[in-house]
């Protein structure tokens, strides 16, 4: 493992990790959510969780055209908003003003296939991007990402790379795709020293080729801590900044229904796969998560649940497919979708865009005409910014905070 380089590549990160207005304090508090159990009830509207809404216009320039339908994550750091749209990156302030973007598709130096995951430093002065067996590294200016170098791995497969908010380590998931890795989960310092590491107790052999996918290992960052799940366990793990050490954050108890190394490997034998959580992400107050549950009669049914840890209370977000929505009855917007597919959480605020066209239909609406609402004037200056948009211009950004 050439992790060596690795962290060579990335000692020129300083002090990274998101800022937010959670923190640990409270992470030792192992959280349990039964997985099987019926949520209690299902909410519908945002005000049931949520504090505040705002649309923000992205700006449309000749460089920053987009579509909501190729966005792939979002990044809020330092008044800044990166968006990744699977063929480049835009970079956005808080007002929707177009700073800049990334776009180096190809084969070529510097130059990436796709963009499935990438991380930007907490100063706002580097982002990398996981390119499958390849790192690559730019530098961030107030104009613009320049490329600096390429670093080519082995082993192992990076597709993700989290580094640890105020330490020097870094957190590489590791996806069990092949069965014999020797860890899926690795905690490295700046001298590519293992600081930490789980061994990988699920090794299995492979019979035949199954399925594979990105987020069978789960991360995910809330305030200071970074937060894994691995394949085939049930608990996600935080990663102690003060010790270097794994502790258990919360528990999703499948009771043994979750996916096990034999049935990843193609035994015949494998007990059926009952549950599965394909998604996670945290605020400070709530638990989203994505899982399908196995019914008695042989479907696999979506839950969209939301998890209140205050209240210890499971809900069922009233979404029945992936373009379903939730009311938002705090100005009177278009339904807002919580996309748990994509990465639309960052510094405990949900993201979700809204076409300019879309909008401009809707507050013409009678829907929107007689919609009652808890922010009278904020709905009145929806209704302004919809009116001086044009058709053609880019998405309008939806930013949530729920409750703290």
């Amino acid at each position: 493992m050439r992790t060596g380089l690795l962290i060579s590549l990335m000692i020129i990160f300083c002090s990274c990790g998101r800022k937010d207005t959670n923190d640990s304090s409270d992470a030792d508090l192992i959280i349990e959510i039964d997985l099987l159990s019926e949520p209690e009830s299902k909410v519908k509207k945002l005000s049931e969780f949520a504090a505040n809404i705002e649309y923000i216009p992205l700006q449309t320039t000749e460089n920053s055209l987009m579509s909501s339908n190729n966005v792939r994550k979002i990044i809020n750091t330092n008044k800044k908003i990166y968006i990744n749209n699977f063929e480049g990156i835009l970079c956005f302030n808080m007002d929707g003003k177009f700073l800049f973007k990334l776009d180096n598709r190809g084969r070529g130096p510097g130059e990436y296939t796709s963009i499935f995951d990438f991380d930007i430093s907490s100063d706002n002065k580097y982002l990398t991007i996981p390119n499958y067996s390849k790192l690559l590294l730019y530098g961030i200016s107030d104009t613009g990402f320049s490329f600096q170098r390429t670093l080519t791995l082995k082993d192992p497969f990076l597709y993700k790379a989290r580094i640890v908010p105020e330490t020097e380590n870094i957190f590489l998931p590791i996806p069990p795709w092949r069965g014999t890795e020797q860890t899926l989960s690795l905690l490295i310092n700046l001298f590519g020293n293992t600081i930490h590491f789980k061994p990988n107790i699920y090794k299995y052999k492979m019979v035949r080729r199954t399925g594979e996918g990105i987020d069978e290992m789960q991360v995910y960052s809330i305030g200071k801590m970074v937060c894994f799940k691995e394949e085939f366990s049930d608990t996600v793990f935080y990663i102690d900044a003060k010790n270097s050490s794994f502790k258990p954050r919360l528990i999703l108890n499948s009771h043994g229904t979750i996916i096990t190394p034999e049935r990843r490997g193609g035994l015949e034998t494998a007990k059926e796969v009952r549950s599965s959580v394909n998604n996670i992400f945290e605020t400070s107050r709530y638990v989203f998560y994505l899982c399908y549950i196995r019914d008695n009669q042989n479907r696999f049914l979506e839950n969209r649940i939301l998890f209140d840890k205050k209240t210890k209370i499971k809900y069922k977000l009233d979404i029945e497919s992936r373009k379903s929505q939730l009311m938002d009855d705090l100005i009177g917007g278009p339904d807002f979708n919580i996309d748990y597919l994509n990465f639309y959480c960052s510094e405990g605020k949900l993201f979700s865009f809204v076409e300019a066209i879309t909008l401009k239909k809707y507050v013409a609406s009678e829907d929107f005409k007689n919609v009652r609402v808890s922010d009278p004037k904020k709905k009145n200056d929806l209704k302004k910014l919809a009116d001086s948009l044009n058709e053609t211009d880019n998405p309008v950004l939806i930013i949530l905070t729920p409750n703290n």
